[in-house]
């Protein structure tokens, strides 16, 4: 398969079952690219150095505590 519209296609054929694991696997999928991303971003932020500020504190600055 080459394009989208090919594999939308495929898609679209799948039975029931089929189409629900593979909706499962992309869920997966795309909770990993975005533990990566933000993982990456977290690291980033460590890497600037700075002062640390507490988690409390980081609440309180936001109103939440």
């Amino acid at each position: 398969m080459s394009t989208v519209l090919e594999i939308e296609k495929a898609i679209e054929s799948l039975p029931q079952d089929q189409f629900w694991q593979l909706v499962e696997w992309l869920e997966a999928k795309r909770e990993a690219a975005e533990d990566a991303a933000d993982v990456a971003r977290a690291e980033a932020s460590l890497a600037e150095g700075g002062e640390n500020v507490s988690w409390d504190e980081v609440k309180k600055e936001m109103g939440w505590k």
